[in-house]
C-alpha cells in the first residue's frame, strides 16, 4: 500500500515537471552556458535579477533589485535605539534616506568610490535569456554588481554624518530668534523644523514640534495695522508685536464694488489705490486684504464710506394726497402730495422732478393682474433743496384735472399701489440720479 502511494506521488511530480518544461521554453540566451554566479552568492558582489517584456525593461528591473539589496544591507548595519517601536520607525527612515541617496547620480570628487549612482557601468558580468512561458515571451536578465563591506561602511558613515548635521541644525533652530524681520524667514524655519520632525523619532522630534508651535504662534500674532485710510487710498504696515515685519508675498486685494488700481510696497509701507466710482452709499463697501500664506490667515477687511463723495436718496414711506381746492366750476383740482425720503449722504441735493404711477385694485388683489394702471402724474420744476443725512419729509402742491383725480381715489378700491421716480442732483458733486421706488401704498382724502 505504501509503495503504491509513493509511486503515485512520484508520477504526479514527474508529470508536473514535464508539463512545466513544456510550458517554459528558452528561445535565446546571451551565453551557451548559464554562469555559476547566477545561482549563488559571490563575495563582494550582489546578484540582481529582473524580468521584463524586453531587454531594457528586464535590465532596469535587475538594477532595481541591486539597489534594494544595497539599501537593505546598509540599513541593517546602522545602529538603532533599543526601543522596538522606535527601532522600526528609524529603520524605515534609514531606508528612505538610503533610497534617496543611492538614487543620486553625482559622484563625490576625489577619494574612493561612493555609491551615489548605482549604474550599469559598474556591472562586471551579465547573463540573459529570452523565453516563452504560457504562450508569453519575456526576458530574464541577471547582473553581477560589485559591493564590498567597505562600500557598506561608506554609506553607514554617510548616514551618521547626516544624523549629526541634522541634530546640529535642530539645536540652532529650536532656540527661537527674538526678532524676525520677514514672514518668509519664519515660514522657512517652520518648513525646516517640520522636515526634522518627520525624520526624528526620539526626543529630538518633541523639540522640533515645540519650536514649530512657537513659530506658528508668532505668525498668528502678525497684524495688519493702518497708517493712512482715506477714500481711494489705504496704507498699512505688517506688525509683529512691536516691530515691523515684511514679506515678499503680494497680498490679494478684493472689493465688493471698488476697482483695485495699484498695490505697491514701499519699504515698510504697503499702499493700495482703488477707484470707488461703482460704489454706492447704501452699501457696506469694503476692501478685503488677504496674504496667501498657508500657515496662517493674515487678512483684514477695510470698510469705506462714499457718502462724502456721492449722493443717494430713497423713498421710505407711502405717499398721501390731500385735496387743497376743488371748485365745481373749475376743471382743475389742487392737491398737496406728501413724501418721506431718506438721504444716505450728508451732501446737499436738489429734487428736480417726480413721476408717479398709481394703480388701483377693486377685487382679488393678491393677483397683480387685477390692478388697473392710471395715467402717470408728472411733477416738474420742483427745484427743492435738502441738506444733511437722514429723513426729510416734504410736500409738493400740484394741479391736476378733476376728471383724472376722480378715477384713482383710494376709497374706490380695496387696495392701492404706487411706483415712481424721483429725479435729483448735486451741485457739489455734479451727479444726476434717479431714485426709483415700487409698490408703496397711496391714500387720498377725497
Amino acid at each position: 500500500m505504501k509503495n503504491n502511494i509513493k509511486n503515485s506521488i512520484l508520477l504526479v511530480l514527474t508529470l508536473f515537471v514535464v508539463v512545466s518544461c513544456v510550458n517554459y521554453k528558452i528561445l535565446e540566451k546571451s551565453k551557451s552556458q548559464k554562469p555559476d554566479w547566477v545561482h549563488g552568492i559571490e563575495t563582494n558582489y550582489l546578484i540582481g535579477q529582473g524580468i521584463g517584456k524586453n531587454y531594457d525593461e528586464a535590465k532596469l528591473n535587475a538594477l532595481h533589485m541591486i539597489k534594494e539589496k544595497i539599501v537593505s544591507s546598509v540599513a541593517q548595519n546602522i545602529s538603532f535605539e533599543q526601543n522596538i517601536k522606535v527601532n522600526e520607525i528609524r529603520y524605515k527612515k534609514a531606508i528612505e534616506f538610503l533610497e534617496e541617496y543611492t538614487s543620486e547620480t553625482k559622484s563625490k570628487a576625489g577619494g574612493g568610490i561612493y555609491l551615489k549612482g548605482i549604474s550599469l557601468s559598474r556591472v562586471t558580468d551579465y547573463y540573459w535569456e529570452r523565453f516563452r512561458e504560457e504562450k508569453k515571451e519575456q526576458v530574464v536578465y541577471f547582473i553581477k554588481y560589485p559591493f564590498s563591506p567597505k562600500d557598506i561602511q561608506q554609506l553607514v558613515d554617510k548616514w551618521n554624518e547626516r544624523e549629526v548635521a541634522l541634530s546640529n541644525r535642530l539645536d540652532t533652530l529650536k532656540f527661537i530668534k527674538n526678532n524676525y524681520y520677514t514672514i518668509d524667514e519664519i515660514v522657512t524655519d517652520i518648513e525646516e523644523l517640520q522636515y526634522l520632525s518627520d525624520i526624528f523619532v526620539d526626543e529630538r522630534k518633541a523639540w522640533a514640534d515645540i519650536a514649530i508651535k512657537k513659530l506658528q504662534n508668532k505668525l498668528q500674532a502678525i497684524k495688519i495695522v493702518s497708517n493712512t485710510d482715506s477714500l481711494g487710498y489705504f496704507s498699512y504696515s505688517l506688525m509683529l508685536e512691536n516691530h515691523l515685519i515684511k514679506t515678499s508675498r503680494v497680498p490679494v486685494v478684493e472689493s465688493n464694488c471698488a476697482e483695485i488700481i495699484k498695490i505697491d510696497k514701499q519699504g515698510k509701507y504697503n499702499d493700495i489705490e482703488y477707484n470707488y466710482n461703482n460704489c454706492e452709499p447704501d452699501e457696506k463697501n469694503y476692501l478685503d486684504i488677504n496674504y496667501p500664506i498657508n500657515e496662517i490667515r493674515l487678512s483684514k477687511r477695510v470698510c469705506f464710506d462714499v457718502c462724502l463723495k456721492k449722493i443717494l436718496i430713497q423713498n421710505i414711506d407711502d405717499v398721501s394726497f390731500s385735496s387743497q381746492h376743488k371748485n365745481f366750476f373749475n376743471k382743475w383740482h389742487t392737491i398737496k402730495c406728501h413724501f418721506t425720503i431718506e438721504s444716505k449722504s450728508p451732501l446737499p441735493f436738489i429734487i428736480d422732478k417726480i413721476e408717479l404711477f398709481p394703480k388701483l385694485c377693486k377685487r382679488k388683489c393678491k393677483n397683480n393682474d387685477n390692478y388697473k394702471n392710471y395715467p402717470a402724474i408728472i411733477i416738474e420744476n420742483i427745484d427743492k433743496e435738502f441738506k444733511g443725512k437722514g429723513t426729510h419729509p416734504f410736500t409738493q402742491v400740484i394741479k391736476l384735472q378733476k376728471s383724472k383725480t376722480k378715477s384713482w381715489v383710494s376709497r374706490n378700491g380695496v387696495s392701492t399701489k404706487i411706483s415712481g421716480k424721483i429725479y435729483y442732483h448735486s451741485e457739489q458733486t455734479g451727479e444726476h440720479k434717479i431714485c426709483k421706488f415700487d409698490d408703496f401704498k397711496y391714500y387720498t382724502n377725497w
